[in-house]
C-alpha cells in the first residue's frame, strides 16, 4: 500500500524539505520527468508534490502513467524561487512566519 509522501523538486530546494523530514526526489528540469515515472512505477507513494519549476503540468505530462491508477495524488507546489522572487521581500516573510509561529523575532 503507497502510504509515503515525497517531494519531487530541484537540489537547491531539496536541503530544506529534507531538513524538515520530507522524503526528497531531486532533479532537474531535464530529468524530472523520467524521476517522476520512475516514482510512480515504485508504487511506494501515496502523494508526490512537484516543484512547478521543474514540471509545470504533471497531471498532463503524467496522463499515460497515471491512467486507471489512484495513486499517487500528484500535487503541483509553487517553487521556492517563485516564492521569493524580486517582489517580495524573503527576509520580511521569513520575520513574518517565525513571529506568528512562536510569538516573538528572533534575529541571527
Amino acid at each position: 500500500m503507497a502510504t509515503k509522501m515525497a517531494i519531487l523538486t530541484d537540489g537547491e530546494s531539496a536541503t530544506g524539505f529534507r531538513l524538515a523530514g520530507v522524503e526528497v526526489l531531486e532533479a532537474t528540469s531535464e530529468t524530472a520527468t523520467k524521476t517522476l515515472e520512475a516514482a510512480i512505477a515504485s508504487n511506494q507513494f501515496g502523494l508526490i508534490a512537484i516543484d512547478e519549476s521543474i514540471v509545470a503540468d504533471p497531471s498532463k505530462a503524467m496522463e499515460r502513467q497515471m491512467r486507471g491508477r489512484d495513486l499517487p495524488v500528484l500535487l503541483t507546489i509553487p517553487s521556492l524561487a517563485v516564492a521569493f522572487s524580486d517582489s517580495v521581500d524573503a527576509k520580511a516573510y521569513m520575520r513574518a512566519l517565525v513571529r506568528s509561529t512562536i510569538g516573538f523575532d528572533i534575529k541571527l
